[in-house]
């Protein structure tokens, strides 16, 4: 949002982790909602992009990420819950059923919790943390909330390239 002298301001709602303690999910769908109302008010004024890097998916794993406050949290079921609710709230409107209010992007395409870490002199960050996931995992846990996004909150993107950490797939026994 470019705040201005037209839109000095927007909404701020409360951090995900904590309305998806509340496992709600009409209040996650209203919450989108909102936002996809502004949304689309403020892209008509020329103050705002159509398409929303939210919501934040991938699990809090790792206290070290600092995004955690951005995530429903470690729980895959619960995290695709919630996607569904907040997707459906912000692209979708009953005042019109044809058009979208704003695109949600799902993120952070799988098994990112990592901005910068240090930890025996050795420091790491997400442009260069390999991500060890046993197989097992990967399927159970990351990637059931962005398949989620996908197939029933049919989310109108997911955000897949963001100095994205390489990926190590450890085959299960």
């Amino acid at each position: 949002v470019h705040n201005g002298p037209k839109t000095p301001y927007e909404s701020n709602f409360a951090f995900p982790i904590t309305t998806a303690m509340s496992f709600n999910r009409s209040l996650w769908k209203a919450t989108g909602a909102q936002i996809g109302r502004e949304s689309a008010a403020l892209n008509n004024m020329g103050e705002a992009w159509s398409t929303y890097w939210a919501p934040v998916v991938n699990l809090a794993r790792s206290p070290r990420w600092g995004r955690n406050l951005e995530t429903p949290g470690e729980d895959s079921y619960l995290s695709g819950q919630y996607a569904v609710a907040f997707i459906d709230g912000l692209q979708n409107s009953p005042l019109d059923p044809f058009h979208w209010q704003a695109g949600a992007t799902c993120k952070h395409f799988v098994a990112n919790s990592m901005e910068k870490s240090c930890d025996g002199g050795q420091c790491h960050g997400r442009e260069d943390y390999d991500a060890i996931v046993p197989m097992r995992d990967l399927v159970d846990s990351y990637l059931y909330p962005f398949q989620q996004c996908v197939e029933k909150g049919q989310a109108a993107g997911l955000m897949c390239s963001c100095a994205q950490p390489s990926l190590t797939l450890l085959a299960t026994p």
